[in-house]
């Protein structure tokens, strides 16, 4: 009897963004090509796909070994085990890596030969005791090949085995064409009027990733880009690939700016909607990279607004370095000005590029089954697009449990945060038992001999002064408790015939002075640019002098601001 093989897949298949959805299932579709393209039966082997984090959290915070049984038992029955594409280097900010260790542990023990295709690479730093954990077992024996569709420089500096072969191949989602070929509405469609698709990113994508790019500046771009495509007479449609925050910015975006719930679409949780979705647009602009992916291959043009460098990798490597877009500086009109250009030129591929992932698995996968028949080669183009399986529609059944793990994943996120809340409020809570107090000065914020007091001394109970500046300023007589059960005085000063608008405050730590920002930010003074200027928040006579969540606070100066 044939031998009869079980390939373990691990993607990160259940995670919320729709794209690694479609890599599993170009991940299967090319797996069970390489299957067919090696002689070998589909009878004669088994797929078994599953979330790369077959190592629980709460292993990994207890390390607790009776937690590793299920993925013990899954390993040792397997014979090649597959990561597909899941963000398994990750460290920096995530725990990926100390599952990926874990389970290359247990892939070293009962010598199963491990493949990595296509995975992101997080950069590499040699003092970081993560990364180095993460390297040491990537050089484990039973590593036979690890594959990068962005960081091969990055994954250069991983390697220490001379025989751990390693290269740059093609994201699997480059045959999303193929694999979901029945999904495809628009092949043959004539349409009389041009849509665009906008996927928006979460509220602070951006910042989380270094990029100096607000809430404020997000959200603006996307409400000046559907003015822009209104003007020109293009239809369009706002969307996400599913992340549940990036669906919250867009509900945002609908509440706040005015953006019509009549030109969106949620609940984008499965990967043929996706496909439906992209495959309806004349061109996408996207944040997140597999949209612009899943695009290139449906031959959808596409722009890439720049968060991470692996947006900007992709269009290098499909040849278009100019449609990935850094976001300083750029407006709505350049955007689509971009846009109209490359839907003239629409999308050109290099059968090379897309067919290194598929030559990858196919040679990883042949050394890793010992099979032995050098004469078997991999598929030309033509043939492997002959063979590729089609991607079956979701079943309702299948609909549903996306959806109840989706959820599932919202509520666990609203549960730390909430613990989170909760132990900032206790931190809150005891500094303010140890109240401490500050001398507080009203201030003109402005100089000039318009400038005059329209109280006295008495009724402020303080003392009034002229600056050398000209400004003038009132010490208030008593010291100031610093939790927030104050209220601000009214306004204080005539200054000719401007009318006064607010205080804004600053507050001295020792020789640092910062300003008080919304949202409960601060900034130091002499790093507040302009727009940081239009942050500073504006209290009015009478709301509450905001406590200030640092011991050492030694002066307060609340300046008037006019018009």
């Amino acid at each position: 009897m044939a031998k009869k093989y079980n390939i373990l897949l691990l993607t990160n298949r259940d995670s919320d963004n729709v794209g690694d959805q479609v890599i599993e299932a170009c991940d299967i579709a090319l797996i069970r090509t390489v299957m067919k393209n090696l002689n070998i039966k589909k009878s004669n082997y088994e797929i078994s796909s599953r979330a790369a984090a077959i190592i629980t959290k709460k292993y990994v915070k207890t390390k607790n070994t009776q937690l590793l049984k299920t993925a013990d038992d899954l390993i040792k029955k397997t014979d090649v085990i597959v990561f597909g594409g899941a963000p398994v280097f990750n460290y920096l900010y995530q725990i990926f890596y100390e599952r990926t260790a874990t389970t290359l542990e247990i892939a070293q023990k009962y010598h199963k030969p491990v493949i990595f295709s296509a995975i992101g690479v997080e950069r590499y730093e040699e003092t970081n005791e993560k990364c180095q954990r993460l390297k040491k077992t990537l050089n484990f024996d039973c590593v036979k090949q690890i594959t990068t569709r962005d960081g091969i420089e990055e994954l250069t500096k991983y390697k220490e085995r001379e025989d751990l072969v390693i290269s740059r191949v093609s994201d699997p989602a480059v045959f999303t064409a193929q694999v979901f070929r029945e999904h495809n509405i628009a092949a043959g469609k004539i349409k009389s009027q041009k849509k665009i698709g906008i996927f928006v990113f979460r509220a602070n994508g951006f910042i989380d990733n270094k990029i100096d790019f607000t809430k404020d500046d997000a959200a603006k771009l996307w409400k000046d880009l559907v003015e822009e495509l209104e003007s020109k007479g293009y239809d369009y449609t706002l969307l996400t690939s599913g992340h549940f925050g990036d669906e919250a910015f867009l509900d945002y975006l609908i509440r706040e700016h005015g953006i019509k719930e009549s030109k969106c679409v949620f609940n984008m949780n499965s990967a043929d909607k996706l496909i439906k979705q992209i495959s309806s647009f004349d061109a996408i602009i996207s944040c997140r990279l597999h949209p612009s992916i899943i695009a290139f291959s449906l031959d959808v043009p596409a722009l890439g607004l720049i968060w991470n460098s692996k947006v900007k990798h992709f269009y290098e490597c499909i040849g278009y370095k100019e449609r990935g877009i850094e976001v300083q500086g750029i407006n709505a009109k350049t955007i689509i000005d971009n846009l109209e250009q490359v839907m003239v030129q629409g999308v050109a591929k290099d059968e090379e590029y897309l067919m290194s992932v598929y030559r990858s698995l196919f040679y990883g996968i042949q050394r890793s089954l010992n099979m032995t028949d050098k004469n078997i080669q991999p598929y030309d183009y033509d043939v492997l697009i002959q063979h590729i399986p089609v991607f079956p529609d979701t079943s309702v059944r299948e609909k549903e449990e996306k959806l109840k793990r989706k959820f599932r994943r919202v509520y666990e996120t609203l549960n730390v945060r909430m613990d989170k809340n909760k132990v900032q409020e206790e931190k809150i809570k005891n500094l303010r038992e140890i109240t401490s107090q500050y001398t507080m000065f009203y201030h003109t914020g402005e100089k000039g001999k318009q400038l005059t007091f329209i109280k006295n001394e008495s009724e402020i109970n303080g003392t009034m002064n002229t600056l050398p500046t000209g400004a003038l300023e009132c010490k208030l007589s008593e010291p100031v408790n610093n939790d927030g059960s104050n209220v601000f005085l009214d306004n204080i000063y005539q200054n000719g015939s401007k009318e006064f608008c607010g205080w804004k405050i600053r507050f001295r730590i020792g020789q640092l002075w910062f300003w008080y920002l919304e949202d409960e930010l601060f900034c130091r003074k002499g790093e507040c640019d302009e727009k940081m200027e239009e942050k500073m928040k504006l209290f009015h006579p009478g709301d509450s002098i905001p406590y200030l969540p640092f011991p050492g606070v030694e002066s307060v100066v609340v300046e008037a601001r006019w018009h």
